[in-house]
């Protein structure tokens, strides 16, 4: 028999024995999930509860019956469950006053829901300021950013302690909204950035005559680990020698999800003229 014949045989006998198999996915207990922020600045303040959706359910499980405080610096801060009574912030929990960080103070979360206290503390570090802002023109804009008009990119200029460890997050706004594009998240190490940050171009473009801001974060050891691990999860292609999905580490107590963050920020913006 031809070879060619051998394997024309051997790829029908593959064939015939095809079958669907359906998937037997292990459906977990739901999680809680807990997300909050607390920043030096003087505003009310949140804390997102929900629980973790199962493998073929897409949406937003919001936990709606939490006590939630927040104490630090001598002080207590109660929480209360979407006072604005907007469906939207179902989940949410806002501050019952105004209050701000103080840097280098500990703060701690607890959530108490149905029986059981979940607890979190970090402390709000320092942040660098923003010495100034400039922008020029992106030097290989994609060809989908030059459809749309989008050819500048903003420059940071700031000064980087060298004395101490420090991580930061980067968030970015066109005219005042937040540019949330949700595999990319910027996060970073004072190694990576250096002792300045001389003209730090920003991963996103900006049209001419828009207003582009820019946030500086503060960050603690564990919070930069999070969102580390937070961003390999979105990222990975889901192939073989890709490592199992796992959740992002955190400081929460009884096997909460999610992240405590508590951050000294920064803000600044510049006007696309050129």
């Amino acid at each position: 028999m031809p070879k060619f014949s051998a394997y024309f045989l051997l790829a029908l006998v593959l064939l015939g024995c095809e079958q669907v198999v359906e998937l037997d996915v292990n459906q977990a207990a739901p999680q809680l999930v807990i997300e909050g922020l607390l920043t030096n600045k003087d505003t009310l303040h949140y804390v997102k509860i929900s629980r973790s959706m199962s493998f073929y359910n897409t949406g937003f499980s919001p936990v709606t019956n939490a006590q939630v405080t927040v104490t630090g610096n001598g002080n207590s801060y109660s929480y209360r469950h979407n006072p604005f009574d907007i469906d939207t912030l179902d989940g949410y929990y806002f501050s019952d006053n105004v209050y701000a960080g103080v840097v280098n103070k500990v703060y701690q979360l607890q959530v108490q829901v149905q029986g059981t206290t979940y607890l979190a503390a970090d402390t709000l570090r320092p942040v660098t300021t923003i010495d100034s802002l400039a922008f020029k023109l992106a030097p290989n804009p994609s060809k989908e950013d030059l459809k749309d008009g989008k050819m500048y990119q903003v420059l940071l200029y700031a000064a980087e302690p060298q004395k101490t460890r420090d991580y930061y997050q980067f968030s970015f706004y066109r005219n005042k909204q937040l540019i949330a594009y949700p595999n990319n998240i910027y996060v970073f190490s004072d190694i990576a950035l250096g002792p300045t940050l001389n003209g730090l171009p920003s991963p996103v473009l900006y049209r001419k005559g828009e207003l582009a801001g820019v946030e500086i974060y503060s960050l603690s050891r564990e919070q930069y680990v999070f969102y580390e691990d937070l961003s390999n999860i979105l990222t990975t292609d889901g192939g073989m020698f890709s490592p199992p999905p796992a959740n992002p580490r955190n400081t929460f107590t009884h096997g909460a999800l999610g992240l405590w963050q508590v951050s000294a920020m920064v803000t600044d913006s510049i006007k696309i003229t050129p």
